[in-house]
């Protein structure tokens, strides 16, 4: 039987992001999640694992360690990821103006635009010293 979990534990490290993908996708394809919902979950988790390594990275050097659990049931695909930076929660950055042109928008902040959008649930909580993001993306 399929193990309807997947963990890993990740250097906060750019080079990554690649191994996560790759995982990502195989966990997709042994569960029968569509092509579509793997890139979007994908595409999610890259934006968000590389905002933690440039951001907690930068901020917080003793920032070493990011862990990744993925469960699936029958119509959800669930993700936590879970860092050892300082506290940040990327919910309490405000959507940009995306109508703005390029000169008069603030930078950043598009990353997690992009997985707001296009996941169907994030949450945010600190667990003792560790960030704790919350996703969630329905399958059918």
């Amino acid at each position: 039987m399929r193990p309807s979990t997947l963990s890993m534990k990740l250097d906060v490290n750019l080079d990554e992001t690649g191994r996560l993908n790759q995982l990502v996708r195989h966990f997709g394809k042994e569960h029968g999640v569509s092509d579509v919902n793997v890139f979007v979950i994908n595409l999610s988790l890259d934006e968000l694992v590389t905002n933690i390594v440039v951001h907690a990275g930068s901020r917080d050097p003793k920032a070493r360690e990011i862990v990744l659990r993925m469960s699936i049931n029958n119509s959800e695909v669930r993700v936590e990821i879970e860092d050892d930076g300082s506290a940040f929660n990327p919910l309490d950055i405000p959507a940009p103006n995306l109508e703005a042109s390029l000169q008069d928008r603030d930078p950043g902040g598009l990353g997690i635009h992009l997985a707001r959008s296009l996941m169907d649930g994030i949450r945010y909580s600190r667990v003792g010293p560790r960030n704790v993001l919350t996703l969630t993306k329905r399958i059918d």
